[in-house]
């Protein structure tokens, strides 16, 4: 088809056209085409160069996060590494330091305590049992009010996410939270100077209450549940007792109030109960005078259950001093603080709930205090069957016939003390900790003391008396203590060592629950 396009109007003339005549318009369109193409070139370049711009740009900015968060990783132990399905990236690009932790889709299950060992019970029935490898991390009971390690700087500290990482990367499924009475009832402040608040950007620290919430949901994202320990009264007050002149037994049991009001709930479900007073070495059990430790752990515990029913209490022991026949031989001993439960043999504890007592005692090593039945005599080191034997044989004394796989749980609270920096040639204070681990897995696990460097204990070796500080982390809080940590690993091998279940709830029935717990 032949088609006649005029790109400029013809002008009427008599005058006979010259060839130079069509010159201008001849010109005029291949002119403007070229014109377009290049500016349509220039365009596309300049686009094009912006978007790779921005792209390479963008990638910077990743591959700096990426290498800024692999930087904050705890060194040594299993290391974790960035998995965009699992790892908290912030809509600002900032990966694991969420502006907020993501609202739970999971159910508070009920958790009960029997055949010896702990249950996360769904609302449907299902029953998962638990065995607890788990660490002290101390702070919130001091002064400060703060979980020690979250100063985040150049030198030292780092953050909640960074600590939940390498606790969940190294089979840790639960923490011991150490809280103080006064604090939780006048609902203090904490000091913002121990937390980097840019690098905790899902924290608050308005109060101590927001920021015992924050910790909380930190380890939740991991699924590590929380247990928490009525570990002091005041802040010049461990509490020998529940109670002193400050804080009287209501004002004790008004605190477990705040406790199950603001904390049992869906959006807190990874926890499981309260430790119901930390070492309550000048109580007594089952003389109902006014120190008598298991009439108040039933009140406390009763009273946890009237706000909180899905939640366990856990009971300690006194302290005393007692013989044991071992082999023969007499040993006098001192109970270990919050160990002494040889009064439950003769008058046990039932609270109002089924299910819901979890004896927790604590045990020790030399490093807290050289008991003559972990020597020969004079502080001669034992062989290991004989140490291992004088263990098990003392543990029983105190607290060990509580073990049965009808009732209930039996677990350490704390356990543990240095181990990297024993100066005994044979390791004794170091074995002690290895041999209780072994007896321990077979109850419902425990909780070593503690994940902070800070941690102190007074003997090392055990003729030698001073201040001696070890944790799970390297003093900068940067690093793991790669020989305690190893120790840990003979806990590994529960056969009910898992992280806590996420139930999904009703409204969150076909989302796998990622979104408040990470697999």
């Amino acid at each position: 088809m032949e088609r006649d396009i005029d790109a400029v109007p013809l002008r009427t003339t008599n005058r006979q056209e010259r060839a130079r005549d069509y010159k201008g318009r001849i010109r005029t369109w291949p002119g403007l085409m070229l014109l377009l193409v290049i500016l349509g070139s220039a365009g596309f370049a300049v686009a094009h160069f912006a978007i790779t711009k921005h792209s390479s740009s963008a990638d910077r900015a990743t591959a700096f996060q990426h290498s800024k968060y692999e930087q904050k990783a705890v060194k040594g132990g299993k290391n974790h590494t960035i998995n965009s399905k699992d790892d908290l990236i912030s809509d600002d690009g900032v990966i694991g330091n969420p502006k907020s932790y993501p609202k739970s889709v999971c159910e508070l299950p009920n958790y009960v305590s029997k055949k010896g060992r702990i249950f996360a019970v769904s609302s449907n029935g299902t029953e998962v049992p638990i065995q607890i490898k788990g660490i002290n991390w101390f702070g919130m009971e001091t002064g400060q009010a703060v979980p020690f390690g979250l100063w985040d700087n150049t030198d030292n500290g780092t953050t909640a996410y960074v600590l939940a990482n390498f606790l969940a990367d190294n089979n840790f499924n639960a923490v011991r939270l150490p809280l103080m009475a006064a604090w939780i009832l006048d609902n203090k402040k904490p000091n913002v100077g121990m937390i980097n608040l840019q690098e905790n950007r899902g924290i608050s620290v308005a109060n101590y209450m927001s920021l015992l919430k924050g910790i909380v949901k930190a380890l939740q994202y991991r699924r590590i549940g929380i247990l928490l320990s009525m570990h002091t009264l005041t802040a010049d007050d461990n509490g020998p007792l529940w109670y002193n002149a400050d804080i009287t037994e209501e004002k004790f049991l008004k605190a477990i109030d705040v406790l199950t009001k603001n904390l049992c709930k869906q959006e807190y479900w990874n926890i499981m109960g309260i430790d119901l007073k930390n070492e309550p070495f000048k109580g007594t059990w089952g003389d109902d005078g006014k120190t008598d430790f298991r009439a108040g752990a039933l009140r406390i515990a009763n009273r946890m259950l009237d706000g909180c029913d899905k939640w366990m209490g856990f009971v300690e022991g006194v302290n005393g001093q007692r013989t044991v026949t071992i082999d023969g031989e007499e040993f006098a001993y001192y109970d270990w603080y919050g160990g002494g439960l040889q009064g439950a043999k003769k008058t046990g504890l039932e609270f109002a709930m089924k299910d819901k007592l979890v004896w927790a005692p604590h045990y020790y090593t030399p490093a807290v205090f050289p008991q003559r039945y972990l020597f020969g005599g004079g502080f001669v080191e034992l062989s290991d069957d004989d140490l291992r034997h004088r263990i098990k044989a003392t543990m029983d004394d105190m607290f060990g016939f509580l073990y049965s796989e009808s009732g209930p749980a039996l677990m350490l609270g704390e356990f543990g003390g240095l181990y990297a920096e024993d100066k005994h040639k044979m390791k004794t204070t170091q074995r002690c900790t290895d041999f209780t681990i072994e007896i321990a897995k077979k109850w419902a696990g425990g909780f070593v003391w503690s994940l902070n460097p800070e941690s102190e204990y007074q003997f090392n070796p055990a003729d030698t008396r001073g201040q001696f500080h070890e944790g799970l982390l390297n003093p900068d809080w940067l690093g793991a203590n790669v020989e305690y940590l190893k120790g840990m690993e003979a806990m590994d091998d529960m056969p009910d060592l898992k992280r806590f279940p996420c139930f999904p709830t009703k409204e969150a029935a076909s989302d796998d629950g990622s979104s408040s717990g990470s697999s």
